[in-house]
């Protein structure tokens, strides 16, 4: 598999062409580009740096709202939660980093729309709920906006070393190619 890298003038793979190649840096830079985000023109060692954060794109409130979404999708279960893998942090970087000013606006809105349903409010059972109705309601209207922030929430997730390690079954280097492997409830997909 060959590890993909942009240079200037370089462009990035279609869906079609990943599919086959798909690695951690090309799904970095899916995300990315979910956000509004440009990868053009930056050396392939960008995507690998991060710099923390001065303050938080979203505020205290959102971040709090956005934290307890994405932990109401992806539950801690036998594998790590959205907390637990650090996806509100990771999103909240994209957005401070990388999101188009439009992007930036749209997912606030959002975030804001999240919380009127009285998300924070909820507990257990009430805010799991509250939760599948709004992705219901999102997902019926198809709007798109809800669309790029539901996929990008999964795509950190699953970029994460919990998601990709715990939740997905990771070999390193895999072992010997067996065409046919018995599939049981215990059984996960591959990361890579």
């Amino acid at each position: 598999m060959r590890a993909l890298t942009i240079e200037p003038g370089e462009r990035v793979m279609s869906s079609a062409e990943s599919a086959t190649t798909l690695d951690r840096r090309s799904l970095l830079q899916a995300a990315i580009l979910l956000v509004g985000g440009s990868v053009a023109g930056l050396p392939a060692s960008a995507l690998a740096q991060a710099a923390a954060p001065a303050e938080r794109f979203f505020s205290p409130g959102q971040f709090a709202i956005l934290g307890e979404f994405a932990d109401t999708m992806i539950p801690r279960t036998d594998t790590p939660g959205a907390k637990d893998a650090g996806v509100p942090e990771a999103l909240d970087a994209l957005m401070t980093n990388w999101a188009s000013g439009e992007r930036q606006e749209q997912f606030r809105a959002l975030v804001d729309q999240i919380g009127a349903t009285g998300l924070l409010a909820a507990r257990g059972d009430a805010r799991l709920a509250l939760v599948k109705k709004f992705d219901a309601e999102r997902l019926g209207a198809h709007d798109p906006v809800y669309g790029r922030f539901k996929d990008l929430l999964l795509t950190v997730y699953y970029l994460s070393e919990a998601g990709a390690t715990k939740e997905l079954r990771y070999e390193l280097i895999p072992g010997k190619w067996e065409p046919a492997v018995t599939v049981g409830t215990d059984t996960r997909a591959w990361a890579v």
